[in-house]
C-alpha cells in the first residue's frame, strides 16, 4: 500500500478537543473551557504572513496606528476632566485602540509599536481616581457620569483592552489593571439589587465580553456571573435588556442595532464555551438565519450589513450603509461559530467580508478609517480617528492574522485564508513549516510547500470556497483529484504522512460570476470574481458618469467581458476590466466603456447595475449569492393568541377575533378640526352617541368631579408637534401636553411629531396599515389629572349586548394605565377593568389589549376610557384604539394557553408541543380538542390562523 496516498474526506465530522489558542499566544488562562474548540486559533505574526492582507495589515499599523495622536484624540480627555453640562452622546474609544495596539505590538514585534502602546497604558492608568473610575467626565453624585452615554462603554472596553494586554505581553500589572477596571464596574452597574440607574439607557456591546475575558484569566466567579446573570443593553436605542442567559429576540421592531447585537452573540459564544449550555447559541443561530437564510438573508453582498446601524433585509445601499463597528463583529462572531463548529464554509464569509466591506473602509494608504461603507453613492472617510468605528476597524484587522491557519482535533491544520505565508507548526513534537504562495486573491492558484526533517502523519484541510465551481487539488505528481466546493463543509481533508519537500497545488479557477440581486436589488445584479465584489468608481469613469449620474441604471453587456487586466491605481497589483453598457433601458444607442474596478477603490458609487436578460448572461455564470444560502431554519412570525379546547367549526377566525357590528369607533369617528380653532373635542359614533374628551382630577371619576376639576379639549388650544388647530389641545398646558390627535395631524406636521410619535415610536410598533386605526396622546405630569375619553351611547343600544375592545401603546417606563369606567348613572359607575402598558413590550414600546362584554341593560349612561401617566411622568406618550361592538358571535368555549405556547415557540419553523394534555392540562371532556393559534407574520404584514389537531407540532414549513 502506498505511504503517499492521497485520501479525500469531504463531510467528515470532526471530535471536540483541545483548547482554543489565543490571539497572544501565551497560555495565561486559569479556566478550561467545557466546550473546546474543534478549530483552534493560530497567529502569525508580520514575519510570516505576507501577501495583500499583511499588506494591508502593515500600513495600517504604520500609517494609521503610529500616526494619531494618542495625547489630543485620547489621553488628555481622561488627563483633563471636564463637567459633562449638557452634552451627550460623547465617546473616544480609547479601550479600542489598546487593545489593537497590544496586537499590533505582538504581530510586529517592534519596540517603537511596543512603546507606543505602553505609553497608551500608563498614561491611562495615571488618570484613574483612587476607587477605579477611569473617565473624561468629572465624578457626579452616585456616578452618574458613568451611565449618561458612553462612559460605561469606554470602562468595558478598557477593560477587555488591559486583559488583551496582559495576554500579549504577560505584565501582571496590566492584570491588575484590568480587575480594578472589573471590579470599579461591578461596584456601579446598575443591577437588580442595586438599582442606581435605568440599565436600559446604556450601550454594554463590551461589557460581557470584558468580563468574560476577565474570568478566563482569573478563575474569579463574580465576572463570570455578571456577565451571564445581569440584565444590560440599551432597550431605547439598541438592544432588548437582558442578561446573556434570557436574550431572546427577533427583528420585528427596533432597536436591533446590529453591532450591539452581534457583540453580544459573539459574548454568549465564549460563555458557551466556558458553561456548555447550549441555549446560549440560540440567538447566534437566529441571527445565522436571517443574515444568511436562502434567497432572503439580510447580509449584504460586501460582507457586512446594517442600515442607519440597525438590521434591515431591504438590501438598500445607499447611506449609512455597513457600518465598520457591524463589519468587525461580523469578522469576530462568524469566526467563533467556525472555531465551535470546524464548518469551513463560514470561511467563505470571513473572505467576502475582508476584501470588501472591512478593506473598503479604510483609505488605501491605510490612514483614514470609514464609519460607513455604502455600496452606492459617495463614501467618506471619518477624520476624527477616535470613536467606535474607528476603533473596532483597528481591532478588527489586528485580529486577522489569526483567521489563516487553525489546529483540527487531530493534531492537523486547517488553512482557512490564502494569502503568502511562512508558518510553522509543532505536530507532535516535530516542527513542521508550511510556505503557501499565491497571487490571491487576483488568481486562485495556491502552492503549499511543506518542509519537516521527519516524515510526520497528519490530516491536512483547506477551505473549498463555494464561489469556485470546481478545485483541483495534487499532491507532488500524483494525479489530481476534483473537488465538489458544495459538498464540503470541513473543506477537503488530505490525510496522509507529510515528506519534506512534499507539494500541494489547489488550482481554483476565478471566472467571472454575475450574483442576483435581492429585495430593492431585484433585477439587477452584481459583479464578482472569486471573492471580490467590482464596483463603477468616478475616477475612471468620468465621462460615463457625466452621461449617467446613477450607474445602477447602465445596462452592461456581460459578453463585453474580458479577462481583468493590472490595475495599480487602487492596490499594488490591483484588477479591473472595461466592459460595454447601454445608457438605455431597452439598450438602444450606441454602447459606451464602464471601467469596473475592486470594491475597495474609494471612488465607488455603485456596485448594481442592469443586463439586457437575466435569463441569458452568456459566457457570464448567473448565480445566487453562495454566501446568503443557508437552509432557513426560523420564522418570522409571533404567535398572538392560542386557545385549546372543541374543534372549531365554521369560521377559525371568529374564535380569536370580535366578529360584529362596530357601534362606535375612538379613530374612526375622530374628527380632525382642520385647522379651525375653537371646536370642542367632540363629535358623534355611527350610531346617534357620542364621544367627547376632557382632563379631570377627581381621581378621573368624571360624573362626579367638581366643575372646577374637569377641562374640555379643544382646538383652541396649542398640542405638542402640531400647528394650532390642528389636534385638540388643553387650557394653559405649557408644554403642550395632554392633547388628543389622529395620526397625521396636517401636513404641515412639526418635526417634534416625526421625532416622537412616529418615526422613533409608533412606526416602529404600528405597520402603515394600522396607524390610523389610533389616536395619539400624552397624559400631563400631574399625577393627580386624567385623560378622559368619555362615550356616551345612543339610546338605541340600551338594549342591546355591547363588546368593547381597544389596544394601547405608550413609551417604555412605567407604563401608562387605562381603566374602563362605567356609569349606570350620574353617580353610581363600576370599574371595568384595569390595564397598564407596563405588562407586554412590542418593540421599544409597552402594550395593552382589552375585551369587555356587557349584557344587553348594562350599558348605563357613559362608558369612560381613563388614561394616566401610572404615577410618574416619565415620556408617556401613548396610541389608543378603542371600538364597541354590538351583535357579537360567540364560539365554544376555548382555554387560553398562549403563554404555554409562548414558552416553547421560538420562532423555530418546526416547534414539538408534545402531549397536549400534558402541556395545557385538563379542559372539557368528551369532544374532540384542537389547539388553534394566531400568528402575525411580521414581515409580510400577514396574520394567519391555524388549527392543529391533538399532539401536533407546531409546523409552519408550508403556511
Amino acid at each position: 500500500m502506498r505511504t503517499t496516498l492521497l485520501a479525500l474526506f469531504c463531510g467528515l465530522l470532526l471530535p471536540a478537543s483541545g483548547h482554543a489558542e489565543l490571539p497572544c499566544q501565551i497560555p495565561l488562562d486559569v479556566v478550561k473551557p467545557q466546550t473546546p474548540d474543534r478549530l483552534r486559533r493560530v497567529t502569525l505574526n508580520q514575519q510570516e504572513l505576507g501577501g495583500e492582507i499583511g499588506r494591508r495589515i502593515t500600513n495600517l499599523i504604520y500609517q494609521n496606528y503610529m500616526a494619531v495622536d494618542l495625547d489630543g484624540k485620547w489621553l488628555d480627555h481622561f488627563r483633563h476632566r471636564t463637567d459633562r453640562g449638557d452634552r451627550s452622546h460623547v465617546y473616544y474609544g480609547i479601550g479600542k485602540v489598546i487593545d489593537a495596539g497590544s496586537l499590533f505590538t505582538a504581530y510586529t514585534g517592534d519596540p517603537k509599536v511596543a512603546r507606543r502602546t505602553q505609553y497608551l497604558v500608563d498614561e491611562l492608568v495615571k488618570s484613574r481616581d483612587a476607587d477605579g473610575y477611569l473617565g473624561f467626565w468629572n465624578v457626579e453624585p452616585e456616578n452618574r457620569q458613568d451611565h449618561i452615554n458612553w462612559i460605561l462603554h469606554e470602562q468595558e472596553y478598557i477593560n477587555l483592552a488591559f486583559v488583551r494586554n496582559y495576554r500579549c505581553t504577560g505584565d501582571p500589572q496590566s492584570l491588575a489593571n484590568a480587575r480594578i477596571m472589573g471590579d470599579y464596574i461591578l461596584k456601579t452597574f446598575p443591577t437588580p439589587q442595586n438599582p442606581c440607574y435605568d440599565a436600559g439607557l446604556i450601550c454594554t456591546a463590551g461589557l460581557p465580553e470584558g468580563m468574560l475575558e476577565l474570568y478566563r484569566v482569573t478563575g474569579d466567579m463574580r465576572y463570570l456571573d455578571f456577565a451571564a446573570d445581569v440584565p444590560h443593553g440599551n432597550n431605547r436605542g439598541e438592544i432588548q435588556l437582558a442578561s446573556l442567559r434570557t436574550w431572546e429576540q427577533d427583528f420585528s421592531r427596533r432597536p436591533c442595532h446590529v453591532y450591539v447585537m452581534l457583540a453580544r452573540c459573539y459574548a454568549q459564544t465564549e460563555l458557551y464555551r466556558l458553561t456548555g449550555e447550549k441555549n446560549l447559541l440560540d440567538m447566534s443561530r437566529f441571527m445565522r438565519n436571517e443574515l444568511l437564510k436562502r434567497g432572503e438573508g439580510g447580509m449584504l453582498v460586501t460582507g457586512s450589513c446594517s442600515e442607519g446601524e440597525h438590521f434591515t433585509y431591504n438590501q438598500n445601499g445607499h447611506g449609512a450603509i455597513g457600518e465598520s463597528c457591524v463589519t468587525a463583529y461580523v469578522l469576530r462572531w462568524i469566526d467563533s461559530l467556525m472555531r465551535l463548529e470546524g464548518d469551513m464554509r463560514y470561511g467563505d464569509l470571513l473572505e467576502r467580508t475582508i476584501y470588501n466591506a472591512l478593506l473598503a473602509a479604510n483609505s488605501p494608504d491605510g490612514r483614514w478609517i470609514r464609519y460607513f461603507t455604502p455600496f452606492t453613492g459617495d463614501r467618506r472617510y471619518d477624520t476624527r480617528d477616535y470613536f467606535c468605528c474607528c476603533g473596532n476597524y483597528r481591532r478588527a484587522v489586528a485580529e486577522l492574522p489569526q483567521k489563516v491557519y487553525y489546529r483540527t482535533p487531530e493534531d492537523g491544520i486547517a488553512l482557512n485564508l490564502f494569502t503568502n505565508s511562512n508558518k510553522t507548526f509543532d505536530l507532535k513534537g516535530q516542527a513542521i513549516t508550511i510556505l503557501q504562495e499565491t497571487a490571491y486573491p487576483n488568481d486562485g492558484d495556491v502552492r503549499l510547500t511543506f518542509s519537516t526533517e521527519n516524515p510526520v502523519a497528519f490530516p491536512f484541510q483547506f477551505r473549498t470556497p463555494r464561489w469556485c465551481e470546481k478545485i483541483m487539488v495534487r499532491v507532488n505528481d500524483e494525479p489530481p483529484a476534483t473537488v465538489d466546493p458544495l459538498k464540503q463543509e470541513l473543506g477537503c481533508v488530505l490525510n496522509r504522512t507529510w515528506n519534506d519537500g512534499d507539494v500541494v497545488r489547489i488550482s481554483m479557477p476565478m471566472t467571472w460570476r454575475l450574483l442576483r440581486g435581492r429585495a430593492v436589488q431585484d433585477g439587477r445584479v452584481v459583479l464578482l470574481r472569486g471573492p471580490i465584489v467590482y464596483c463603477i468608481g468616478k475616477d475612471q469613469n468620468a465621462e460615463l458618469l457625466a452621461k449617467c449620474p446613477e450607474p445602477r441604471n447602465l445596462v452592461i453587456d456581460p459578453a463585453s467581458l474580458a479577462e481583468p487586466v493590472s490595475d495599480d491605481s487602487i492596490r499594488p497589483g490591483g484588477r479591473k476590466v472595461v466592459a460595454k453598457a447601454w445608457l438605455n433601458p431597452d439598450c438602444s444607442g450606441e454602447k459606451i466603456d464602464v471601467a469596473l474596478t475592486e470594491f475597495i477603490d474609494p471612488s465607488g458609487q455603485d456596485v448594481y447595475f442592469r443586463v439586457p436578460d437575466l435569463a441569458d448572461t452568456v459566457p457570464v455564470r448567473l448565480a445566487d449569492d453562495e454566501i446568503v444560502s443557508w437552509p432557513n431554519e426560523f420564522v418570522n412570525a409571533h404567535v398572538l393568541k392560542a386557545f385549546y379546547g372543541p374543534k372549531a367549526t365554521g369560521d377559525l377566525e371568529a374564535i380569536f377575533e370580535i366578529r360584529g357590528d362596530v357601534v362606535a369607533d375612538l379613530a374612526a369617528d375622530y374628527v380632525n378640526p382642520g385647522g379651525k380653532t375653537g371646536v370642542p373635542a367632540e363629535f358623534p359614533d355611527a350610531t346617534g352617541g357620542q364621544w367627547a374628551f376632557y382632563n379631570c382630577r377627581n381621581g378621573g371619576l368624571l360624573s362626579t368631579a367638581a366643575s372646577g376639576d374637569v377641562k374640555r379639549l379643544g382646538s383652541q388650544f396649542k398640542a405638542f408637534g402640531t400647528p394650532l388647530g390642528y389636534a385638540y389641545g388643553l387650557e394653559n398646558q405649557g408644554d403642550q401636553l395632554g392633547f388628543v390627535s389622529d395620526y397625521a395631524p396636517s401636513d404641515r406636521q412639526e418635526e417634534a411629531w416625526r421625532n416622537h410619535y412616529t418615526d422613533k415610536m409608533f412606526d416602529q410598533a404600528l405597520s402603515a396599515a394600522e396607524r390610523g386605526e389610533f389616536l395619539y396622546t400624552h397624559p400631563i405630569s400631574d399625577t393627580a389629572c386624567y385623560n378622559v375619553f368619555r362615550w356616551t351611547p345612543s339610546a338605541a343600544l340600551k338594549q342591546k349586548d355591547i363588546t368593547l375592545c381597544g389596544t394601547l401603546f405608550s413609551n417604555l417606563g412605567n407604563g401608562v394605565e387605562l381603566r374602563v369606567i362605567h356609569w349606570s348613572d350620574a353617580r353610581r359607575h363600576d370599574v371595568l377593568g384595569t390595564f397598564n402598558t407596563s405588562d407586554a413590550t412590542v418593540g421599544n414600546c409597552g402594550s395593552s389589549e382589552f375585551v369587555v362584554r356587557l349584557q344587553p341593560g348594562e350599558i348605563g349612561e357613559h362608558v369612560d376610557f381613563v388614561l394616566h401617566n401610572a404615577g410618574s411622568h416619565i415620556c408617556d406618550a401613548t396610541a389608543l384604539k378603542i371600538r364597541a361592538y354590538t351583535n357579537v358571535q360567540r364560539s365554544p368555549a376555548q382555554a387560553d394557553v398562549t403563554e404555554k405556547v409562548l414558552t416553547k415557540f421560538h420562532n423555530r419553523l418546526v416547534t414539538p408541543l408534545g402531549p397536549y394534555a400534558q402541556l395545557f392540562g385538563s379542559v372539557a371532556p368528551g369532544e374532540e380538542k384542537t389547539l388553534k393559534i394566531k400568528l402575525h407574520y411580521w414581515q409580510a404584514g400577514v396574520v394567519k390562523y391555524l388549527e392543529l389537531a391533538q399532539d401536533s407540532p407546531l409546523d409552519l414549513r408550508r403556511e
